[in-house]
């Protein structure tokens, strides 16, 4: 779960403090309590080990994390080599909202707008040679000056907003990545009466077969061949249930090559064999007449099902 603060574009950062930090190995953070201000920290040499409330973080270079108001953060174990780090303080505009997402955010989520700044609590950059430029400006201004207090508060919001688009950026891809992948996943579905292999995949995308399983897993967070497995099984496990078919039927309705091996890959993945699974989950399911419409059955199976919603036809094999 990723914590992010978001506010509107046209909003200014208030400036408060800021360095940059070094130290040679061995050396831990000392506790620090955060009040109603925000820390910056963008390692730039060497790992830094933290604990931010409950969580445990470990920066290596061009990874930053902010820190949030009215929270403790401590060193949890020495640095095993000399370590940098630059430190922000700053508030940020009283309407900022904090939301969280679980797994990952695109931009098709309701929560990220253009219009606003979008800031995760941990991310890492592509690159630090314009941010650096920025910092070492916001640094160089003079707090007695009330116009560099000011330039101050714009070099900070800039920080905040180069970060931010690189979040956007890859965000972007993200997005591009999931509807590519989401895409592949309603076309295996329709064909996974042909047990289509990575090179099948690859080919319908027009992409190469190992950057493909590549993208797959990162998106998906299992591989291919393991996605096509997992959808005949659920198929089976559904058939076993709901029907009265023979374990041989149902490995051939399940888009299985033979029994045996149908047999073997079910238990691998349940821990039972079909029988028993069919012994265990019968009676629980009985009075839970719904499958997941997106699981492929054949049309001629959908027939041996009672109060089974429509499932859409699967092409078969002429």
């Amino acid at each position: 779960m990723t914590n992010y603060y978001s506010f509107s574009i046209d909003d200014v950062v208030t400036f408060m403090v800021g360095g940059i930090f070094s130290a040679h190995k061995g050396w831990k953070h000392n506790p620090r309590y955060h009040h109603g201000d925000f820390e910056l920290i963008i390692c730039t040499k060497g790992e830094l080990h933290l604990k931010v409330a409950e969580q445990d973080y470990t920066l290596k270079p061009n990874d930053l994390l902010l820190v949030p108001p009215y929270t403790l953060m401590r060193g949890t174990k020495p640095s095993p080599g000399n370590v940098e780090f630059y430190w922000l303080h700053f508030i940020l505009p009283s309407n900022t909202q904090l939301f969280e997402s679980t797994g990952s955010l695109t931009l098709s989520d309701k929560d990220v707008s253009p219009k606003h700044i979008l800031i995760p609590q941990q991310f890492k950059l592509p690159d630090l040679d314009f941010l650096t430029i920025l910092i070492h400006q916001l640094l160089n201004t003079n707090s007695k000056n009330a116009y560099d207090r000011k330039m101050a508060n714009y070099f900070m919001t800039m920080i905040i907003i180069n970060i931010s688009k690189s979040t956007l950026n890859q965000l972007d891809f993200k997005t591009r990545d999931s509807e590519r992948i989401n895409r592949l996943k309603e076309w295996i579905r329709t064909n996974l009466y042909k047990s289509p292999t990575v090179q099948d995949m690859a080919d319908v995308m027009q992409l190469n077969p190992q950057y493909l399983s590549r993208l797959f897993k990162k998106v998906v967070g299992i591989p291919p061949k393991q996605y096509v497995l997992q959808l005949k099984l659920h198929t089976a496990q559904a058939l076993l249930v709901k029907t009265n078919l023979s374990i041989k039927e149902i490995s051939a309705n399940a888009y299985f090559d033979g029994e045996k091996l149908f047999m073997r890959q079910f238990k691998q993945m349940t821990g039972m064999t079909p029988s028993e699974y069919r012994a265990q989950f019968d009676e629980i399911y009985h009075n839970n007449q719904v499958i997941s419409p997106t699981l492929p059955i054949p049309e001629e199976i959908t027939k041996h099902l009672k109060d089974v919603p429509d499932f859409g036809e699967a092409p078969q094999d002429s």
